[in-house]
């Protein structure tokens, strides 16, 4: 289910730490995760900020139980879980929250922090990504210039810590599917 050696790479952002993770988990295991997220419940419920409440975007819930009913879902979650918990050794983290975000072309996403303190880990859930599919991840500085764009690349994870301003990306008019992400949300030191 996962690759024997994930490839980790340190993408400081204004000091703070963000973390890129390829190859944690295998091709096929990335495109049987995938038909059960597209399977999943979609509101139009999430915003980013409380000032741009009034601009949604389509997002599903999943409670803990989501996990247990399902092996490869398990395993999936307990190898997020145990890949941030290494990266961000020395800190106490919970996981508080876990869901998935599905953005299409025409969407629009705003600059959000999501925990202070605290860290957030991204599963970009995507089986296939064109680059000029765009979708990018953007990481802002402490001045809030953008910094860094990161691709949402098959089966990567972004670990980062939760005060980093950053938005999701939305995809290029060349992309007939959604840029399906996963965002685990940790409290802690």
């Amino acid at each position: 289910m996962s690759a024997h050696s994930p490839f980790v790479e340190a993408r400081p952002v204004g000091g703070r730490r963000l973390f890129v993770v390829d190859g944690l988990f295998k091709p096929d295991f990335v495109r049987a995760l995938h038909v059960i997220l597209l399977r999943q419940s979609f509101s139009l419920s999430d915003y980013d900020t409380e000032a741009t409440e009034r601009i949604r975007h389509w997002k599903s819930e999943f409670p803990p139980v989501f996990f247990a009913a399902n092996p490869l879902l398990q395993v999936w979650h307990d190898m997020v879980v145990a890949k941030t918990t290494e990266l961000f050794a020395g800190s106490t983290l919970v996981l508080d929250r876990v869901h998935a975000n599905a953005h299409l072309f025409g969407d629009h996403q705003h600059a959000h922090i999501d925990t202070n303190p605290g860290v957030t880990a991204i599963y970009y859930a995507n089986p296939e990504w064109q680059d000029d599919w765009q979708g990018e991840t953007i990481f802002y500085a402490l001045n809030g210039e953008p910094w860094h764009a990161l691709a949402p690349k098959p089966g990567r994870l972004a670990v980062f810590e939760g005060n980093i301003v950053h938005r999701g990306g939305v995809p290029a008019r060349s992309c007939f599917t959604a840029r399906l992400s996963v965002a685990f949300k940790f409290t802690g030191s």
